[in-house]
């Protein structure tokens, strides 16, 4: 099977609360508002993500159940650090300090209104040593 697209969802009682911190922090637009079921992406992206009302017909009870998260959905974006001090400015608390990983990634972690984990990250070159290390030539 090869899927043909990629979303991802966030179960929440508050749909439009969500789907706001979306556009206002990561520039997502809505695509889709049925009140319950609010459908965010960015321009043209193949991937978008869903938000659904807690309880509605359509979100297993089990799922409905959940209440806390630990998914944990990857953004990649230009300047990290602008958009940590956008977000700290607006009054998101950041769950992590900025940190430049040896791998090639600076990023941080924040969580959405229903507690979703973001992992915000801009993609910087690899430490040399640890490339060498481990895609040995």
């Amino acid at each position: 099977m090869q899927p043909a697209a990629f979303g991802a969802t966030v179960v929440t009682d508050r749909p439009a609360e969500v789907a706001a911190f979306y556009q206002q922090h990561f520039d997502l637009q809505i695509t889709i508002d049925l009140g319950w079921f609010i459908c965010v992406r960015r321009g043209d992206a193949s991937w978008e993500l869903a938000i659904t009302q807690r309880g509605h017909e359509s979100v297993p009870a089990a799922v409905s159940a959940a209440r806390e998260s630990s998914n944990v959905f990857g953004f990649i974006v230009d300047d990290v650090d602008k958009t940590a001090a956008a977000l700290a400015e607006a009054g998101i608390p950041l769950e992590t300090e900025v940190v430049t990983e040896v791998w090639g990634q600076r990023h941080f972690f924040v969580r959405d209104p229903e507690g979703t984990w973001l992992d915000v990250i801009q993609l910087v070159a690899p430490d040399p040593a640890w490339l060498a290390e481990n895609f040995p030539s």
